[in-house]
């Protein structure tokens, strides 16, 4: 008698659970109310990509998949421009039925190599949100460096896993010595998780204290980011609506000053209108944090904002914090799992 792995039990009823949401979802009904889904990509990349190879799982979906992901939304959603939305409910104007919008976050360049042009191709609108002083720099975001410099560290000098500098890094659930393999990217993910803890000010100088202290050099050969003249084209496509995503990505929680909310919020703002020449009308909180200070001054700048949370979006919903349903290669590569996914039930 032969028994079956647990992993390969876990499998089958978690393929079980997705057919069944992907089946009897919210998606499978049309809504007698106004119905937003939204849904959160971050970054387009092939998987052969080398940028891919640094990034967290949860950041990226291959372009394949995601002109399948738009193709699959046409048969059960209108696309929707974010704001357009938004202003519907303020007007109380919205018509019933089940609508979706695409957004993303961060303002990285692949969403133009990649997204843009299977945009274009399908006529769908979409919001990127913009980290406004970083747009048009060789600048990388924190866990992207952090995951950049444990690469380094393993495949160069992985003795060094063990410097008493590198502790902060180390949890029960990341105990890793990278003596004889790379980091996989479930293992660069955990870390940064765990880094999330620290402040981002102290994160960004604990960081530029290890690459000097180890004569570190980051890899900023290629831009990550878009730069304006790419946003200038895609503004100028009349599908691409850009909102902010503040000034650096700082987490607007507690650990903020007053003065550093006030740039963070208003300025992004105010460089994004004046680089594109389009109104700014939403806002992204990064990480989906905020305090009712940062949740207030966003509500006095931006005509709407989305959040983190999990979920769909009714007439009833607060415009300023607005669910959306992340979306990654590894939960939705294909139909099934991709339904069950923007079912907001798994």
């Amino acid at each position: 008698m032969t028994t079956t792995p647990m992993n390969a039990v876990k499998k089958i009823v978690k393929r079980g659970l997705q057919a069944t949401a992907a089946r009897l979802g919210p998606h499978t009904r049309k809504a007698s109310a106004p119905s937003l889904l939204v849904l959160m990509y971050h970054r387009i990349l092939p998987a052969s990509d080398p940028r891919s190879l640094c990034e967290e799982p949860g950041m990226t979906v291959t372009p394949e998949s995601f002109r399948n992901h738009l193709s699959i939304l046409s048969q059960y959603f209108d696309f929707i421009n974010l704001y357009e939305w938004i202003s519907q409910q303020k007007k109380h104007t919205g018509r019933a039925g089940n609508l979706v919008a695409i957004t993303f976050d961060d303002g990285w360049a692949d969403n133009y190599e990649f997204a843009f042009p299977i945009l274009q191709e399908m006529s769908v609108p979409a919001t990127i949100f913009l980290v406004s002083d970083m747009i048009g720099t060789q600048q990388q975001f924190w866990p992207e460096r952090l995951a950049q410099l444990l690469i380094t560290i393993a495949r160069d000098s992985p003795e060094k896993w063990s410097h008493p500098e590198l502790q902060w890094l180390k949890t029960a659930h990341t105990n890793y010595d990278f003596s004889s393999a790379l980091p996989d990217r479930e293992q660069i993910s955990e870390i940064i998780a765990g880094a999330k803890s620290f402040a981002d000010a102290e994160i960004l100088s604990r960081l530029a204290h290890i690459n000097q202290l180890f004569g570190l050099q980051e890899d900023t050969h290629k831009p990550a980011l878009l730069d304006w003249s790419q946003i200038s084209e895609m503004v100028d496509s009349g599908l691409i609506e850009m909102g902010s995503h503040t000034c650096e990505h700082t987490r607007l929680d507690v650990r903020i000053s007053s003065e550093r909310l006030e740039r963070e919020v208003v300025n992004s703002k105010t460089t994004i209108e004046t680089k594109t020449g389009q109104t700014v009308k939403t806002f992204c909180f990064p990480n989906g944090d905020y305090t009712e200070q940062a949740l207030e001054l966003v509500r006095q700048h931006y005509a709407g904002a989305v959040t983190t949370a999990n979920g769909w979006n009714r007439a009833s919903t607060d415009r300023h914090l607005l669910h959306r349903i992340g979306i990654h290669e590894d939960i939705a590569k294909d139909r099934t799992a991709f339904l069950a996914r923007i079912s907001g039930w798994l």
